[in-house]
Formats: structure tokens, C-alpha cells, sequence
């Protein structure tokens, strides 16, 4: 079976995320920036927030302050 589509993008994300992380040790750094990346990524694919928070079991109000943190952050990359 192959990759998904969006999972080269979710790794390419996942290192931004969690390079900018003041805190790079740890779970918790790890986690957020998986997350992140994920949401945005499979947002960047088209998919809707409500069916990425359905998906990942988080709620709606989470995933979408989620996306907007991540845009965020990937702006501020160099």
C-alpha cells in the first residue's frame, strides 16, 4: 500500500513545527507539532475542519484555532 497523499507534507511540517518549538524536548513538542502539521496538511488538501476534527476526535472550535496557529507559525518561518 502507498503513502497517503499528504504525508511527505505532514513530516515537512512536523520538522518546521517543531524546530520553532522554544521547548524541543519531550512528548508534548512532539504531539503538537504532529497535530499541527496534520490538520494544515490535510487542510491544504481540501479536506473541510469539520471532517479533519470528526477524524482526529477533537473538536471543531480546537482544529480550527489549531489550523490558524499553524498558518501562523509557518509564516514566521525564515
Amino acid at each position: 500500500m502507498g503513502r497517503c497523499g499528504w504525508c511527505d507534507r505532514i513530516e515537512e511540517l512536523a520538522a518546521i513545527f517543531t524546530a520553532q518549538r522554544k521547548r524541543t524536548g519531550g512528548d508534548r513538542t512532539e504531539k503538537v507539532a504532529s497535530t499541527w502539521a496534520t490538520i494544515l496538511a490535510r487542510r491544504e488538501m481540501g479536506e473541510s475542519l469539520q471532517a479533519i476534527a470528526q477524524d482526529l476526535e477533537i473538536p471543531y472550535a480546537t482544529v480550527k484555532t489549531y489550523v490558524k496557529l499553524a498558518r501562523k507559525a509557518l509564516k514566521e518561518t525564515p
